[in-house]
């Protein structure tokens, strides 16, 4: 199965108010493209963007400062479309730049994880799982403003809802488990379980964060450049080479990790706790200087590598108190291996919940009822009219084929991904002394700087309004 891509070019202009720009990356789930304020005027068969619509809403409900701003969604012709604030760039293209080891700081390190992990617990509270952390799906608020130091997590497009309504009460349960799981996410950061085609819960995102940090501090992974799923799983349960050289504090967290289920709750106070104990010991503050910013550790050649960027034209100022954010405990706290443990044992409640292998959808009788024989008839029909029987209809699992289909085109998805990446990676290094634009056939058209200026000066005077950045 292939699916059409927008039949967008830089100057189209998007649902009559939005001007692309610049075309910022592109995905499995959907392209990417910075755009400005507009005023002038196929439905692409993608799921993941209204599941990406869903959960951004939901985290803008909860004011959480961690998620974009969704400024307007749409559909035109052949193409849905989201609207979102501008943000700079991924933690994944912030590695790539920092030299060779693609290490960051023990400060930028834990700053980023910390942020990491309350950004995942605010997408658990509303019920839904990421399914795809990884470095790339990370950014950093725009270069040169103060929000570079607040991240920001992305792509919602393969998130699944854990948490559903209980046709009995009204209430809230976690969803059944399925038997049989197409593979999502990316094999480098993804969990054993998610390999084996086991159902991800919360503690699956947290794993790949685990395995972000470990590659953070180290600069790769034991299993970078596999791709043979047996031999990526062999060495992520083969800890002792993980574990090296990596605080005691972030084994402790892992540990914390392989003693959850699907359906338990990670201990996310315990897991900051233990990032906070290096961070203390370590004597770091949240005023100093991340490795990316102006006076951090790479600034020089973070600077070199991005001087080619356009330039954003108008910029969020905004003051961004890490203090707050980050949140610094006085003292470090005695965790012991004992409380590791505990926390994750099964509650009584939570043993109840899950022992189905498929979804199960509970309705009331009524909405989908049988029609029965017009000549039968049913004893004490008035008498049981008036109750409300529920009905438990069990989802059909996925056949064996269908699901090794669905990856096989999932894989094609991301090896055309990649293939694009190394494209742009190509193209970007061809950049570093002249402007360029590439549209999407890949061809390079020269241009000077004053060509953007006159274009978004262009752009002001037709709307009468500042050229404001924005991501679609």
């Amino acid at each position: 199965m292939t699916t059409n891509r927008p039949k967008i070019r830089v100057a189209s202009v998007i649902n009559r108010k939005y001007l692309a720009f610049r075309k910022l990356g592109e995905g499995g789930c959907g392209v990417i493209y910075e755009v400005a304020m507009a005023e002038t005027t196929v439905f692409d068969e993608d799921p993941t963007l209204p599941m990406e619509h869903k959960v951004i809403q939901k985290l803008n409900e909860k004011n959480s400062i961690h998620c974009v701003e969704l400024i307007e969604k749409g559909q035109s012709e052949n193409y849905q479309f989201l609207v979102m604030t501008l943000l700079g760039p991924s933690l994944d293209a912030i590695r790539s730049t920092l030299g060779p080891t693609n290490k960051f700081s023990t400060y930028s390190t834990l700053v980023i994880a910390i942020q990491a992990l309350d950004s995942l617990k605010e997408i658990h509270e509303i019920g839904f799982v990421h399914r795809d952390v990884k470095p790339a799906n990370f950014a950093i608020g725009t270069l040169g403003t103060p929000k570079q130091k607040l991240l920001h997590v992305l792509d919602f497009g393969i998130a699944r809802q854990y948490l559903v309504k209980d046709g009995t009460d009204g209430g809230l349960r976690i969803r059944k488990a399925r038997r049989i799981v197409p593979f999502r996410g990316t094999l480098r950061y993804c969990s054993v379980a998610a390999q084996e085609r086991k159902e991800q819960g919360r503690h699956d995102d947290l794993w790949s964060l685990f395995y972000m940090i470990v590659e953070f501090v180290k600069g790769t992974l034991p299993w970078t450049g596999i791709s043979e799923e047996d031999k990526v799983i062999v060495m992520k349960e083969d800890v002792t080479e993980l574990y090296n050289g990596i605080e005691a504090e972030c084994a402790m967290f892992a540990q914390h990790l392989s003693v959850l289920r699907y359906q338990s709750k990670p201990d996310y106070e315990l897991l900051r706790d233990l990032l906070m104990n290096v961070f203390i010991r370590r004597n770091l503050n949240p005023h100093m200087k991340v490795d990316w910013e102006k006076g951090g550790r790479y600034e020089s050649h973070f600077e070199k590598k991005t001087a080619t960027l356009p330039c954003v034209t108008e910029k969020d100022m905004t003051e961004v108190d890490l203090t707050k954010i980050l949140n610094v405990p006085g003292a470090e706290k005695n965790i012991t291996m004992e409380q590791i443990l505990a926390a994750g044992k099964m509650t009584e409640g939570d043993e109840g919940l899950n022992t189905a292998q498929d979804d199960t959808i509970i309705e009331e009788e009524g909405a989908s009822r049988p029609k029965s024989h017009p000549n039968a008839t049913t004893p004490s029909e008035t008498s049981t009219t008036s109750k409300k029987t529920k009905r438990r209809y069990i989802a059909r699992t996925p056949s064996v084929h269908k699901v090794e289909l669905i990856e096989k085109n999932w894989k094609k998805k991301q090896e055309e991904a990649q293939r694009e990446k190394i494209l742009k990676h190509a193209i970007a290094a061809r950049r570093t002394k002249v402007d360029m634009v590439v549209p999407e056939d890949n061809t390079i058209v020269k241009r000077k700087t004053a060509t953007t200026t006159t274009t978004t000066s262009s752009v002001e005077e037709a709307t009468g309004k500042k050229a404001s950045n924005e991501r679609y």
